[in-house]
């Protein structure tokens, strides 16, 4: 059975840079094809990643920010009113990180 829609992304908080930098390096390491928008608002960062079903448990595991969930209006409304850092986080920020 397919899905019409795709899987919603998965919305992560990070209350500060250390923790942001140690998921994305995480997530890279794991699956470095995954894609994740990163924005800034309100002082917490706000990390939301396009992960398939299948590997959606992993990355909730991986990551050690606060897992919000499947929450895409919210990520919209704090990408909208802060600041849209990153397209792709996890290929910008986490091959980097993981050399």
């Amino acid at each position: 059975m397919r899905l019409k829609t795709p899987a919603q992304p998965l919305v992560f908080c990070f209350s500060d840079a250390s923790s942001l930098c140690a998921a994305v390096q995480a997530l890279y390491r794991l699956r470095p094809a995954l894609t994740a928008g990163l924005s800034l608002s309100g002082g917490r960062y706000y990390l939301a990643v396009q992960a398939p079903l299948r590997d959606r448990q992993v990355v909730r595991r991986v990551a050690p920010g606060c897992c919000i969930g499947s929450a895409p209006v919210l990520y919209a409304y704090r990408r909208e009113h802060g600041a849209e850092l990153s397209k792709n986080a996890i290929h910008e920020l986490g091959r980097p990180l993981a050399n």
